[in-house]
């Protein structure tokens, strides 16, 4: 839940003091991984598309959560329905491919063909002898949670969901307000595989500290990262750096936006204000499952999907407004830095997930400006101590 992401002093910025890191075993001890799996992933709303990836109804998509796989579909009423990819005769996958059309708005079962509504509902048993013990009505598909926001889909594993979306999601969503997130269409999605647990990626996302040494193209576009923060108020004694400098993780040094240039290959988007344009980038994060980069002239969306103990998938979506059509040198404008990013981030973070095997590195330690890596630990120690397995 992003408000949940803020246990620590109001207004804090950095640490102040030295403080242990999460147990090097949390990041490749299966038993661990379990744990999280049932305290976090399986009861959170985890985002797993975009909308307009299921144009019509019947149109599904199949995502693995932990061990769980998930078919979420459009109805006949242009609405979600979700459930667990497992027929309920004898548990056989019903999907096998990762996307696709249930024909004639039916689900069928590929191994005694039982027969689904869209909703879930069980509608046909060919071949069944009857009983009069059997009610189809007993035998819905699994149903899962589903919801959607500004033009993502939802689903949540949960029998009943601790927070409805919209509370989960809190009140991050309001920087990307002037985006019109729901009519954008994704015009390049990278899926990007990394050999490193979940949370590697998120403490790697929550510090600038690596930034000068591992990111020296984004700190050209992005001056204040050049000092290892992602805001001013983490330096003591600060003083502009740069002309327009707010002190904030903005674009600067005659930048306009994320790109190698640091100029913008599109234009800008509708709707924006002044300030949003000058600053060139805005955030909006939903831990565990997605963060979203806003700049002036498109839209980046990253979801994060744990597939074992110690690798993850990344699903990259850049987003441009309905209607824009880029072509082969637009495309490359507005990946290439963010591609490089993310390249160097996962080099580091896969470094990171083999260093933790170390026999005798049982605990790391925070530096002041990792305050938020420590707002995510006690985070995640809170979510488990929910369930009794910390």
């Amino acid at each position: 839940m992003a408000a949940e992401l803020d246990p620590g002093k109001p207004g804090m910025k950095t640490l102040d003091r030295a403080r242990p890191t999460l147990p090097a075993s949390w990041y490749h001890d299966s038993a661990h991984y379990t744990r999280e799996l049932e305290a976090i992933w399986y009861r959170d709303w985890i985002c797993v598309g975009r909308a307009e990836a299921l144009p019509q109804p019947g149109a599904y998509t199949v995502v693995s959560i932990g061990t769980q796989s998930v078919v979420v579909t459009r109805t006949a009423d242009d609405g979600f329905a979700a459930f667990h990819n497992t027929c309920r005769h004898r548990g056989a996958r019903l999907c096998r491919e990762e996307a696709g059309r249930f024909r004639n708005g039916r689900v069928i079962c590929p191994y005694h063909t039982w027969t689904y509504a869209l909703d879930g509902s069980l509608i046909a048993t060919p071949g069944r002898f009857e009983t009069d013990d059997f009610d189809a009505a007993d035998y819905s598909l699994y149903r899962v949670h589903v919801d959607s926001w500004r033009g993502f889909v939802f689903v949540n594993l949960a029998t009943s969901p601790a927070w409805p979306l919209a509370e989960f999601l809190g009140e991050e969503g309001a920087e990307l307000a002037n985006w019109p997130l729901e009519s954008m269409r994704s015009v390049h999605q990278e899926r990007i595989p990394l050999a490193c647990n979940w949370k590697i990626f998120w403490e790697n996302y929550s510090e600038c500290y690596h930034c000068p040494r591992v990111h020296p193209e984004l700190c050209k576009v992005m001056p204040l990262y050049k000092e290892g923060v992602f805001d001013a108020a983490d330096l003591p004694g600060w003083q502009p750096g740069f002309e327009g400098d707010q002190g904030r993780g903005i674009v600067g040094n005659g930048a306009e936006t994320w790109t190698l240039s640091g100029r913008r290959a599109l234009p800008v988007i509708e709707g924006l204000t002044a300030r949003e344009v000058a600053d060139g980038i805005a955030f909006a994060s939903f831990a565990a499952g997605m963060f979203v980069v806003a700049h002036p002239d498109y839209v980046r969306s990253v979801r994060v999907l744990p597939t074992g103990p110690e690798s993850l998938e990344l699903t990259v979506d850049w987003l441009l407004p309905a209607g824009a059509e880029p072509d082969a040198d637009d495309i490359r404008a507005i990946t290439e830095l963010p591609m490089l990013v993310m390249q160097q981030d996962g080099e580091v973070c896969e470094l990171n997930q083999r260093g933790l095997h170390c026999l005798r590195h049982e605990q790391g330690v925070l530096v002041p400006q990792e305050y938020e890596l420590w707002r995510f630990h006690e985070y995640l120690r809170a979510r488990l101590a929910a369930i009794g397995k910390d």
